[in-house]
């Protein structure tokens, strides 16, 4: 295997670009968006750098805390605070939850150093070219489809199921108030309801937040994301607000600012098989894994692998 194409830009991506090119590869990542890291997002909002993807990541597998304290450093940090369930318990800490300084999204800048990437590049088709495969105008020798399963499906030709991801509505809110309240003794809370299911307080991110402001992620269930998916945000970017303001606590006289977000593809529900491919075509992501951040790093480097045997 000498020229690789890898569609998609995100952890298991990136992961696997590397592992390739390390071992004498050339490599070439094709992503539709201006951004590295998927759904390890951030934004500068208000001055403020928050989260608006995967708000925190894990580090159970010493392989993926090695590579990220590698290429990271002291801009790993840990989140001390708890987060709380619907009744007011604190859902167990099974491993440190963790968070990049200037944004999440450095995960996949730094994984990004030392590649060819073209950015704002969408592969519409994948054709075969004698034993190879012509994607984007250039020939392949192999092909890496990392892009949600839904996307990447329809990009393979598969008859694998496609609906194997839940949406999620984001919006983040700022307050012009002090930091006090629960929001400082609290990092996020989690409920079962089909309204606002997830919302973390980012002030907990040192150096992320401007003085004088209190900043949240709020995130939708799976239910109200898929009726209001196409609706627009004025429609149910309320509804979360006033639901974050109550379980927080918030005054709502302090509301300044907000900002909304579709995920179309948030979360895998569950694994799904891997499919018969032609050769010289894989597929990674966490549609074979799960959504962790670590996950789809791992997933990446695994299907390197096997690419490589």
């Amino acid at each position: 295997m000498k020229k690789v194409a890898i569609i998609g830009a995100g952890l298991a991506g990136l992961s696997a670009a590397q592992r390739l090119q390390a071992s004498g590869c050339e490599v070439v990542v094709l992503e539709k968006s201006r951004s590295l890291g998927g759904r390890c997002a951030s934004r500068l909002w208000e001055g403020n750098v928050v989260d608006h993807g995967a708000q925190y990541f894990t580090m159970r597998v010493p392989s993926f805390s090695e590579e990220m304290h590698r290429l990271c450093g002291d801009s790993i940090q840990r989140i001390e605070a708890p987060i709380t369930l619907e009744l007011g318990s604190v859902l167990p800490e099974r491993s440190p939850r963790y968070y990049h300084v200037k944004g999440n999204n450095h995960l996949g800048r730094a994984l990004g150093e030392g590649l060819t990437i073209r950015k704002e590049t969408t592969v519409e088709v994948l054709e075969a070219a004698g034993g190879k495969w012509l994607v984007a105008g250039d020939v392949y020798d192999a092909v890496l489809v990392t892009a949600p399963w839904p996307q990447a499906a329809k990009l393979l030709g598969t008859s694998i199921p496609m609906d194997t991801f839940a949406p999620c509505l984001t919006a983040l809110f700022s307050y012009a108030m002090p930091w006090t309240g629960r929001s400082p003794e609290i990092y996020a809370h989690s409920w079962a309801g089909d309204d606002l299911a997830w919302s973390a307080c980012e002030n907990h991110k040192s150096g992320r937040i401007q003085p004088g402001q209190v900043v949240f992620v709020a995130q939708a269930g799976r239910s109200f994301s898929e009726i209001w998916l196409e609706a627009d945000p004025a429609e149910w970017a309320a509804t979360l607000r006033n639901a974050l303001e109550l379980r927080w606590g918030l005054d709502p006289a302090a509301f300044s600012g907000q900002f909304t977000h579709r995920w179309r593809y948030a979360r895998s529900l569950g694994k799904i098989a891997q499919p018969d491919l032609p050769r010289g075509l894989y597929v990674s992501g966490d549609a074979f894994s799960d959504s962790r951040v670590e996950s789809a790093w791992l997933a990446g480097a695994k299907v390197a692998d096997r690419m490589l045997a």
